[in-house]
């Protein structure tokens, strides 16, 4: 592997996880600035966050 290749699988790399990063602080501002409304589910199809993994089944 060569020094030009190296380089770039580094730089590709580092733009994977600059990519990952990104999109996790993007997801937790979402969901940080959500009404608290919009947090609370009621409706039938969702599952309560109080659930053990038995009650799930």
């Amino acid at each position: 592997m060569g020094i030009r290749s190296r380089r770039c699988v580094l730089v590709l790399a580092m733009l994977a996880v600059a990519g990952l990063y990104a999109s996790a602080c993007w997801r937790a501002e979402l969901l940080r600035s959500q009404p608290a409304s919009a947090a609370v589910c009621e409706h039938a199809h969702c599952v309560p966050h109080t659930a053990t993994l038995s009650a799930l089944r």
